[in-house]
């Protein structure tokens, strides 16, 4: 159960950070404006992608002290999300056919998962946890808040569907550079 939130939380993590959804490929059909513009977005993930690769230290054997280190990282998440979403906005609406309605929907999944994460926090933090079957309870509690996140991919999806914007995401050095920090070793 344990295992499977914290894979659970990972994927999130990942999900937000793989926001721009790049690729190594240069793409000539990409325009300028919103190669730059995807680099900058880009910018902003990579920004806060080395805190969310710090997963919690989750010792079922001390059941509060693993409570609050998840507490501490759906934080951290958190304000990822609120980064990208403040990126996203400075960054204005993207230079290409549909672009901001390609950004509407892409702000729309950034506010439903951080509310999703927020309940999640919310709840796990007000869990009394006093041994591991309480833990074990807690962790089942907001498991099901947080599989609704685990089949989503996020904001990216949204981005990738303007064939414009994808082939920006492709041709942006950022982007190249932050796909590649989320390679598997």
């Amino acid at each position: 159960m344990i295992r499977r939130f914290v894979a659970a939380v990972a994927v999130t993590a990942s999900a937000c950070t793989a926001l721009a959804g790049c690729g190594s490929e240069k793409d000539n059909a990409a325009n300028d404006p919103a190669i730059a513009w995807s680099d900058s977005v880009c910018k902003t993930i990579e920004a806060g992608a080395a805190k969310l690769r710090q997963l919690p230290s989750v010792d079922p054997s001390n059941p509060q002290a693993a409570k609050d280190s998840l507490v501490v990282y759906l934080g951290h998440l958190s304000e990822a999300l609120v980064g990208v979403s403040d990126g996203l906005k400075s960054a204005g609406s993207p230079p290409v056919k549909d672009g901001q309605a390609t950004m509407d929907k892409a702000m729309a999944t950034l506010t439903t998962t951080k509310s999703t994460i927020d309940t999640a926090k919310s709840k796990l933090q007000a869990a009394a946890v006093t041994d591991q079957a309480t833990f074990q309870a807690a962790i089942s509690d907001i498991s099901g808040v947080m599989k609704s996140l685990t089949n989503a991919e996020g904001p990216a999806k949204d981005l990738k569907e303007n064939p414009e914007l994808a082939a920006a995401f492709r041709a942006a050095p950022t982007c190249q550079k932050v796909e590649g920090a989320q390679a598997p070793a």
